[in-house]
């Protein structure tokens, strides 16, 4: 191992326990690189023709979240399964995700822990 090895993201993995309604359900979350996080970024900017851009928050959170959660109890996290979810149990997913743009604070999903309800 060199010294400048610290500059690359590793393939961690980290275990999560959400619970939902009495039900505790463990999850596993990959931690993300700067490239994967940047390209999930790029794909929810929308330019239009005058100029002007906006960015799909929602669409963001969906990525983020197929991206890094790799094993949970339902399955893959998809589409379908994202459009089916409880509104309450997805607000403890969106937690799990970084803010898009944060300054000067933790933005790495893997760092963070959902308050459950």
């Amino acid at each position: 191992m060199s010294e400048f090895d610290v500059i690359f993201t590793t393939e961690e993995q980290k275990e999560v326990m959400l619970e939902f309604k009495g039900v505790k359900l463990p999850i596993t979350v990959k931690k993300m690189g700067w490239s994967e996080k940047n390209k999930i970024l790029s794909k929810c900017f929308t330019y239009q023709q005058d100029g002007s851009i906006s960015f799909e928050f929602d669409k963001y959170t969906r990525e983020m979240l197929k991206k890094c959660i790799i094993k949970a109890p339902w399955g893959e996290t998809n589409e379908i399964f994202l459009s089916r979810i409880d509104a309450d149990f997805g607000a403890i997913l969106e937690k799990l995700v970084p803010r898009a743009f944060e300054e000067g604070k933790n933005t790495n999903f893997f760092d963070k822990e959902p308050s459950t309800s």
